[in-house]
């Protein structure tokens, strides 16, 4: 597994930083081949074939959603979108850009103010990692993340999926993640793009059980 150098959160994402972020080419080609990315994966049959459907019927959460690009790729697929970031630079810049037909709204994704059962699916780029930034004890790391995935359970419907991509630190951090979504019944496993190499991405695939 290759170690990525993440950006120190929240110092590379405020004031000029996030203007930075918002103007970089290569961030939003990237950003944007990701979201396509985590889309194929959202639907992969290896948990199960979707009933036919429309985008527009389903409403998608963006989590850690930025200056927008990921949001931009959906809404350009033709989803409903609730954008979300526990950073107001960031939604900002996203705000300016008067994207219609969507909610953005700031707030943590370990505590997201949204209706039980109201999201179809879950999608984050990059940015769950951060949850517990620079948090060094395990028992409170642990804490974070059963809440986190807590509050995803409450919020989506049955069977709504989540795909992250994110940058785990260890085999340890995978299982451990694993772990407490399988606590908050889901079924789900990981895929690695370009394993070994400075461009692997790792993404867990999961899918919440009918209660």
């Amino acid at each position: 597994m290759v170690k990525k150098e993440r950006p120190k959160f929240p110092d590379s994402y405020i004031g000029d930083q996030a203007i930075e972020y918002d103007t970089s080419k290569w961030m939003e080609r990237n950003q944007r081949i990701t979201t396509n990315r985590c889309l194929e994966l959202l639907f992969d049959s290896n948990l199960g074939v979707f009933p036919d459907f429309n985008n527009n019927e389903l409403l998608l959460l963006d989590l850690g959603c930025g200056t927008g690009f990921s949001t931009e790729i959906l809404l350009e697929e033709g989803f409903n979108v609730i954008s979300i970031d526990i950073l107001s630079d960031m939604i900002y810049l996203l705000h300016k850009k008067k994207l219609e037909n969507f909610n953005l709204i700031l707030a943590d994704i370990r505590n997201l103010p949204i209706r039980e059962n109201k999201i179809d699916h879950i999608i984050s780029v990059s940015s769950f990692n951060f949850i517990y930034e620079d948090i060094l004890d395990n028992n409170e790391k642990n804490k974070i993340l059963q809440q986190t995935v807590k509050i995803f359970k409450e919020v989506l419907n049955n069977n709504g999926r989540v795909i992250l991509e994110f940058y785990p630190e260890t085999e340890v951090d995978i299982k451990l993640l694993m772990k407490y979504f399988k606590l908050a019944d889901f079924n789900g496993f990981l895929v690695q793009d370009n394993p070994g190499l400075r461009k692997e991405q790792n993404f867990l695939i999961l899918e919440k059980e009918e209660n």
